[in-house]
């Protein structure tokens, strides 16, 4: 029987926990199976053509859901950042019953329940910070948010008790509530008890924030994610593949090339996929077979020949270390397929697959390892995280009332 792989660490924290919680919910996403080693280059692409996005975020109101919880603890009277934490799990694991009620999909813990261990906060973190819902000047991680929020409660205790707190004279009372106790907020307050009446779905005020916040931002406003928004192109949502947007809609300049650039590296990419499970069903995988023969079909009237193995890290900005790994890979696979040699192309990926995982992990080196019917590893065509926000998309344009189909 093949050996699983078992994986330990020390744990440190709650810091620490959180980052290796990220990676093992990331290895369980349907495009993160990264069996060639050019998972860099996808998640490059992936960040420019929809940033704040990832594989494991289900709906669009947990970017509203996240803040509505923090911004209630920051009122409260937490000064320590472990027990500020800890309650925000409280109240995130607590919200898992309310959103199911109605059985609505994706409900992050929907199934695990009290043991849910990746909670909404930190899967959301980083779209939170991309989008500006969070005003962070110095993206601030989770963990030294509440370590900030905490500092701003010791320092308020202090002045309280010296007599020099500010009781906000001149203030405006609805541009503090607009950015919560800490003022690091940029959102809507929630209706009060809102837990109430909460859904998985966007509010039209909620749909109308995100959009907004989403096309606005500086980290996603010249996004393609952002041009879907900005003009209303709310029929992507019933798209199946990527490719079908370059098809039906003019994009602009920086966006097209960037769109298609990730496209040329995904068709490139993908003969290289089907290769690996042609091998690792010793041909007996009839979809990758016929896969096979019209993607070589397709790419060998040219589009190999003159692709550039460059343009894509030279792009996103790999490091030197990322580069001297994916570059001669590229090369050699580009080369193999202007042999038309098929097992030059396999002996090639067998090797980076050892290369990258060692002979005892390899799948297509391990006598252990055994092909199942309808079983496809490494991914498919390269879709850029495309499924997952087109969820989003739709969250959205359901929030607002828009017909998707117009």
């Amino acid at each position: 029987m093949p050996q699983s792989l078992q994986i330990g660490w020390i744990d440190y924290g709650s810091r620490d926990r959180n980052k290796i919680l990220s990676i093992l919910s990331l290895l369980s996403a349907p495009e993160a199976v990264d069996e060639l080693g050019i998972g860099v280059v996808r998640d490059g692409f992936a960040d420019l053509l929809f940033p704040g996005t990832s594989t494991i975020q289900t709906r669009a109101k947990y970017f509203l859901l996240v803040p509505y919880i923090m911004m209630e603890l920051e009122r409260e009277n937490i000064m320590n950042p472990k027990v500020f934490l800890d309650r925000l799990s409280i109240e995130e694991i607590a919200l898992i019953s309310i959103l199911k009620k109605d059985n609505a999909e994706g409900v992050i813990g929907g199934r695990s329940g009290e043991k849910l261990q990746r909670k909404p906060s930190s899967i959301y973190w980083n779209g939170i910070n991309t989008f500006g819902i969070f005003q962070n000047y110095s993206r601030l991680s989770l963990n030294g948010y509440t370590r900030a929020v905490c500092a701003l409660k010791r320092e308020e205790r202090m002045l309280s008790a010296a007599g020099h707190i500010d009781k906000g004279e001149g203030a405006d009372d609805a541009d503090k509530m607009y950015c919560g106790a800490s003022g690091f907020w940029r959102v809507p307050p929630p209706p009060e008890n809102w837990r109430e009446s909460v859904t998985i779905e966007l509010t039209d005020e909620e749909a109308g924030f995100l959009r907004d916040r989403i096309i606005k931002s500086e980290h996603s406003k010249d996004s393609l994610l952002a041009h879907i928004l900005r003009n209303n192109l709310y029929e992507v949502v019933t798209y199946d593949d990527i490719s079908i947007i370059g098809k039906k809609f003019e994009l602009p300049q920086d966006i097209r090339e960037d769109y298609e650039m990730a496209q040329r590296f995904a068709e490139f990419i993908y003969g290289a996929n089907i290769r690996f499970n042609v091998i690792l069903s010793d041909g007996q995988n009839d979809e990758a077979n016929e896969e096979w023969k019209i993607w070589y079909g397709s790419v060998t009237n040219g589009f190999v020949r003159n692709y550039d193995i460059y343009e894509a890290v030279n792009r996103l900005s790999i490091s030197r270390h990322n580069r001297a790994r994916m570059i001669p890979f590229f090369d050699k696979w580009k080369k193999a397929v202007l042999s038309g040699d098929v097992a030059v192309m396999d002996n090639l990926i067998i090797a980076r697959e050892i290369e990258l995982k060692g002979k005892e992990r390899a799948k297509l080196n391990s006598e252990n390892s055994s092909w199942q019917d309808g079983v496809w590893l490494g991914g498919r065509r390269l879709q850029y995280r495309f499924r997952n926000t087109r969820r989003l998309i739709e969250d959205i344009c359901n929030g607002l009332g828009v017909d998707k189909n117009v």
